[in-house]
């Protein structure tokens, strides 16, 4: 990923969408994205304004039941959440280091639970609540 997105804070879940569709102009196949924060900090919502800055036209929904969701768009994207499923080797027979070696772009909500079978140079964004429909949006660098 380019630097040049540093995140922000957004007040509105429309602001999140806006602000995870202005990532998406830095974004670049083969990235590796670590979307962290508390439950309801917005992920999802990022998420769904970062495949509309894709172009994407169809839904966008949590993984966190699915595990992962793939999204066709251009470039493709992979979506997962490892909030429900933490451990490491239902990971590996899931397919995980395919997914992270693929010609894609890969999200991973609460990556921080697979943390040992992530590569070393994974971006991570910091989402975070800072009140009522407040999150803090934040590139860790």
């Amino acid at each position: 990923m380019e630097i040049g997105w540093n995140g922000g804070i957004t007040k509105s879940p429309k602001e999140t969408i806006s602000l995870g569709k202005s990532l998406s102009n830095y974004i670049d196949i083969g990235d590796i994205i670590s979307l962290n924060g508390e439950l309801a900090s917005g992920k999802t919502t990022f998420m769904k304004g970062v495949l509309s800055g894709l172009n994407y036209t169809h839904d966008v929904t949590s993984p966190t039941f699915t595990l992962v969701n793939e999204y066709n768009s251009s470039p493709k994207i992979i979506h997962i959440d490892c909030y429900r499923e933490n451990n490491l080797k239902r990971w590996i027979g899931l397919g995980i280091h395919e997914y992270l070696d693929s010609n894609t772009i890969v999200f991973i909500e609460w990556a921080e639970l697979i943390k040992p079978l992530l590569p070393e140079n994974i971006i991570e964004i910091k989402f975070s609540h800072s009140g009522e429909n407040i999150r803090k949006i934040v590139l860790n660098k």
